[in-house]
């Protein structure tokens, strides 16, 4: 596999932005016999007339999603467009766009997606070595739906993805596949061949208060009862106030963390969506597991930055132990939760990843409003979960 990444800062003439990055990809790698485009844009950009002019100018699928801000080898970028083009002659990439999620059998609608980004992928010795999902935002069902489907469709593939985002509007994200735009579809992703990737991810977990109670009444992503209280009070006794006209804005500072007693597997993070304080619950992006205990955090910037860094040791770490391949890029898709904190500082976590990339890796990445990596990969056994709050690498 090899890669290379371009970037434009023109927006709103999509055509321009796609001769601007097909120029730049041009220069730096010759196709081999397959390839893809990864497209991350601000929410300004034609995502649409872009992939459809990148497609005409490269002689191949781009997929993309908008985002927040965008990352590259040089660091965060809070405009722009950015491209990652894989190429390979022993892999082959396949695409696919889901039905429209809203209104009912979303499963269904993922699973149809994922088969047809996945041919032939009942059969062992055809199984994708790694799939990717751009999700639409503002769906009604939990985001571990899109996880959840793959492993129960194609167990053993690891997936690597994120909600797509915009700058808080809520109107305008949306997700691409080579001329189309789409604002309730997921765009699939399905490679297959010669690929070996490695995953990595960090949460930032420390401690608001010591409140830790057991999730007592929950369905899906709605929060009845903590304890002995409804959700509602639940914050209030941490001292946060709940009349807020947009929860997710105000509670963006302060993600609920879940853990199960006795058990090792990495804690989730949720970040609270939406408040009802006639019934006292709450919801959030993805599942909130009945008997979980919770725990609010408060999340600073050295904690973003110190699981920034932590993260992609752990992901050059994993390559080094992976023999026999060479890697050539790196996806990361961050929170926009943690790119708000860090605020005027933005471009903290672009420094870090910027300062520590090999010369020889590409890197593109996007601020999603929610993350999806594996948490655990290894000896043909996938624990792909949907993640709030975390930082998460995929490098192939």
């Amino acid at each position: 596999m090899r890669s290379a990444v371009a970037v434009s800062y023109e927006l709103e003439d999509g055509a321009e932005t796609a001769r601007e990055l097909a120029n730049s990809i041009g220069e730096k790698l010759n196709p081999g016999k397959n390839s893809i485009g990864f497209l991350f844009c601000d929410a300004d950009t034609d995502g649409a007339a872009a992939t459809r002019d990148l497609k005409k100018l490269l002689g191949f699928e781009t997929v993309g999603m908008t985002t927040l801000a965008t990352l590259d080898s040089d660091g965060h970028h809070e405009a722009a467009a950015v491209l990652s083009v894989l190429t390979a002659d022993d892999c082959e990439f396949f695409t696919a766009v889901s039905a429209p999620l809203a209104g009912g059998g979303h499963e269904e609608k993922i699973r149809d997606a994922y088969r047809r980004a996945a041919p032939q992928g009942d059969a062992s010795s055809q199984k994708p070595g790694v799939m990717f999902a751009l999700c639409p935002p503002g769906m009604s069902f939990s985001g571990d739906a899109y996880p959840n489907v793959l492993m129960d469709e194609i167990p053993g593939v690891p997936l690597m993805g994120g909600v797509a985002s915009d700058d808080y509007d809520y109107e305008r994200a949306r997700v691409f596949l080579s001329g189309n735009e789409y604002r309730d579809a997921m765009v699939a992703v399905g490679v297959r061949g010669n690929v070996k990737p490695v995953f990595s991810l960090r949460h930032v977990t420390s401690r608001f208060a010591e409140r830790i109670r057991r999730v007592v009444v929950a369905e899906g992503n709605v929060v009845r009862k903590v304890g002995d209280e409804t959700f509602v009070k639940y914050l209030e006794g941490f001292g946060l106030k709940t009349d807020v006209e947009d929860p997710l804005l105000a509670f963006t500072s302060y993600p609920m963390m879940l853990t199960r007693e006795g058990g090792d597997e990495t804690p989730l993070m949720r970040h609270i969506s939406g408040l009802n304080l006639s019934d006292g619950s709450g919801s959030f992006f993805g599942d909130v597991p009945t008997g979980t205990l919770a725990n609010i955090c408060l999340i600073s910037k050295d904690d973003i930055m110190t699981a920034c860094r932590d993260s992609m040791n752990a992901l050059l770490e994993e390559a080094r132990n992976t023999d026999g391949y060479e890697y050539s890029s790196v996806f990361c898709i961050s929170c926009c939760g943690r790119a708000m904190i860090l605020g005027s500082d933005a471009d903290a976590e672009g420094r870090i990843l910027s300062g520590m990339l090999p010369d020889r890796l590409s890197l593109s990445g996007a601020y999603c409003l929610g993350e999806i990596c594996p948490t655990r990969f290894r000896d043909g056994v996938v624990s792909n979960r949907f993640h709030n709050c975390s930082i998460t690498f995929c490098m192939i």
